[in-house]
C-alpha cells in the first residue's frame, strides 16, 4: 500500500501524526535489486553524515515513544567520583548496579542516556519506573520539586525527583543525545540503555491525508505532524 498518514497511539489516548506530502510504499513484498553506482569520495561521505543523522534521529523517536507508552516516575542523573573519563569502566559500572538492583529488588524499567561533560567525563541522566530501591530527601527543591538521593548508588553522586509531565520529560531526556556524543562513543558501544519489554505505541498506516484541518505541530517540504491529545 501507498501510506500518505502514519498515526502513532499512546496509551493515555494522544496521538502523533505523520501526514506525508509524497505517498511512501509500505510493505513491499517483493525483493529490491538493484545495480552498484560507483560513488565519489564526497557522495560517500555525505551519505555517511546522513546515514549517522538518520540513526540518531530514529534512537531519539525510540526513546520518546518508550517514555510516551510506559510508566515511568523518577527523572535520574548518575554521575562518578572516580575512572569517570574512561568509558568502559562507567558503563561496566552501570550494567553491574542495573544488575544487582534487578536481583535485590525486583524487574524496573529504566532508559538511561550518557552526557559526556566538556572535560570528556560521563555521566548519566535518564527516567525509572517501578524502582523499589531506598530515596533519600536532599532536603533540597529545584522548581518546586523534591530532589532526591538513590541509597545504593555507590559510584559517586545522584539526583532524582517526581515526574509530573512526561512529555517534557521526553524531550528533555533525549536532548542529551546529540551527534558529538554519537560520534564519541565506539562504534559497537550502547548509545543509551534500556530495560527489556518497553512497551510502543500501536502505529496504524493510512492511504488518506488526514488533519487538513488542524494546524501541525511542525511542517516542511516533506512531512506535517500533528500532536493531538
Amino acid at each position: 500500500m501507498f501510506v500518505k498518514t502514519k498515526i502513532k497511539q499512546y496509551p493515555d489516548g494522544s496521538i502523533k501524526a505523520y501526514v506525508y506530502n509524497n505517498p511512501f510504499l509500505y510493505n513491499v513484498e517483493e525483493e529490491k535489486t538493484g545495480t552498484y553506482v560507483e560513488k565519489s569520495p564526497e557522495e560517500i561521505e555525505q551519505d555517511r553524515k546522513h546515514s549517522e543523522y538518520q540513526n540518531l534521529r530514529r534512537s531519539k523517536t525510540t526513546i520518546q515513544d518508550y517514555i510516551l507508552s510506559n510508566d515511568f516516575d523518577l527523572f535520574v542523573t548518575l554521575t562518578f567520583n572516580s575512572e569517570r573519563d574512561d568509558d568502559d569502566r562507567c558503563f561496566k559500572k552501570l550494567d553491574n548496579w542495573l544488575r544487582y538492583m534487578r536481583k535485590k529488588h525486583g524487574k524496573f524499567r529504566y532508559i538511561l542516556i550518557p552526557e559526556r561533560h566538556k572535560t570528556g567525563e560521563l555521566h548519566f541522566h535518564g527516567v525509572f519506573g517501578d524502582f523499589k530501591g531506598g530515596l533519600t530527601d536532599s532536603t533540597k527543591k529545584y522548581k518546586g520539586k523534591t530532589i532526591y538521593n538513590l541509597d545504593e548508588w555507590n559510584y559517586g553522586f545522584t539526583n532524582c525527583s517526581r515526574i509530573i509531565d512526561k512529555k517534557k520529560t521526553a524531550s528533555y531526556v533525549t536532548k542529551y543525545m546529540t551527534k558529538n556524543l554519537q560520534d564519541s562513543v565506539d562504534k559497537g558501544k550502547k548509545k543509551y540503555w534500556s530495560s527489556r519489554g518497553l512497551r510502543k505505541p500501536d502505529i496504524i498506516y493510512l492511504e488518506e491525508p488526514l488533519f487538513s484541518e488542524v494546524i501541525p505541530s511542525f511542517e516542511n517540504d516533506v512531512i506535517k505532524i500533528y500532536n493531538i491529545d
